[in-house]
């Protein structure tokens, strides 16, 4: 809601990389990284695994 009552539209105001950072701070992270669930599910991070991950995955951020 906007101030005194009004209703402002979801994202009114914002830049389009603006949204994109607030709904990614909203994303849980089992969502955000379901890739590296499922190329790990059956075991630990190989060489080549790693190379194909970022460094935020990597460092679990």
């Amino acid at each position: 809601m906007g101030e005194h009552g009004e209703t402002k539209a979801a994202g009114e105001g914002l830049s389009d990389a603006e949204m994109v950072e607030q709904v990614a701070d909203q994303t849980p992270a089992e969502e955000r990284y379901a890739d590296v669930f499922k190329r790990e599910a059956d075991g630990a991070t190989t060489d080549t695994e790693a190379a194909k991950a970022s460094g935020d995955e990597l460092a679990g951020e």
